[in-house]
């Protein structure tokens, strides 16, 4: 749905490029994080999909339609990039405002639930000018999914949330992914939040492109192995679910029961646990890898 390529970003005063000869592409129905550490490009490369900048050099195109080529060819997006809001106008207006604006008064029925998901239905009479930065970022949140978008582009979504909140935003755009096809760039620090959601991974590094990777579809644990003669006798039971890293037995939570007790009781058998601990998520080895 979405291509991006070959764009760079060099703002004006600078002797260098915010974003360098970057591509990628989102299909649809597809749900991709965008990570990367503070200053690597994230907001410019999300900005740039936006409108809200122009490319210095690159296109990026959306349903093959070249998106700085007219106007409205965003209008199937939901954004929230910064938090963009009339202060002085209640939350339920605010989303009025936005359904109005864009033609969709027929949609108006969906503020009561969205409001919900993201925990401000108590407070939609209140004004956002008062409203923590975290509730801010929620009143945003809203905005952008108030319309049905088919494609969603989310800054730090998961600020301001309670663990249930969070469960529940995860679970809604899983739906919306699966039963509407939505497609969805979310970048996010909460890394965790990320694993539970993206099937596939776009990390920035100093304004490139640095790594494209799918998601571990299941959580591991690591067997610290005790040292002992050699561990050659284990060879036969490594597989895609049981991976042997120096003296760490990395096994992943797909492993089926069988297969598991057998690991097991050879480890016990030969008195090889030293220790067991779940593994940290992969995305954090990458950034520590950056």
């Amino acid at each position: 749905m979405l291509k991006v390529e070959n764009i760079s970003k060099k703002f004006a005063g600078n002797d260098f490029y915010s974003l360098k000869d970057v591509s990628m592409e989102i299909k649809k129905g597809e749900i991709v994080g965008l990570i990367g550490k503070n200053g690597a490009g994230k907001s410019t490369l999300m900005k740039l999909m936006a409108k809200s900048l122009k490319p210095t050099a690159g296109k990026i195109t959306y349903k093959g339609e070249d998106i700085n080529g007219r106007d409205n060819v965003l209008d199937d997006f939901g954004i929230m990039i910064d938090p963009v809001f009339y202060p002085e106008m209640s939350v339920v207006d605010n989303l009025k405002f936005y359904l109005k604006l864009h033609g969709k008064q027929e949609l108006y029925p969906n503020i009561e639930n969205t409001l919900k998901i993201v925990e401000l239905w108590d407070a939609r009479n209140r004004k956002p000018k008062g409203f923590s930065f975290g509730m801010k970022q929620r009143t945003a949140l809203a905005i952008a999914m108030v319309a049905e978008p088919d494609f969603l582009i989310l800054d730090e979504p998961f600020v301001g949330l309670d663990p249930i909140g969070v469960q529940k935003l995860i679970d809604i755009l899983k739906k919306w992914s699966s039963e509407r096809q939505i497609s969805m760039l979310i970048s996010s620090h909460q890394l965790g939040e990320l694993e539970a959601l993206c099937e596939r991974y776009v990390y920035i590094d100093g304004g490139q492109l640095a790594d494209s990777f799918t998601g571990q579809e299941a959580q591991s644990v690591i067997v610290k192995l005790a040292q002992g003669d050699g561990l050659d006798f284990l060879q036969p039971l490594l597989s895609e679910n049981v991976k042997l890293r120096g003296q760490n037995l990395e096994i992943s939570t797909a492993i089926d029961k069988d297969s598991l007790n057998q690991l097991l009781a050879i480890l016990g058998n030969n008195h090889l646990i030293d220790s067991i601990e779940v593994k940290e998520n992969h995305l954090k080895e990458v950034f520590m890898k950056g």
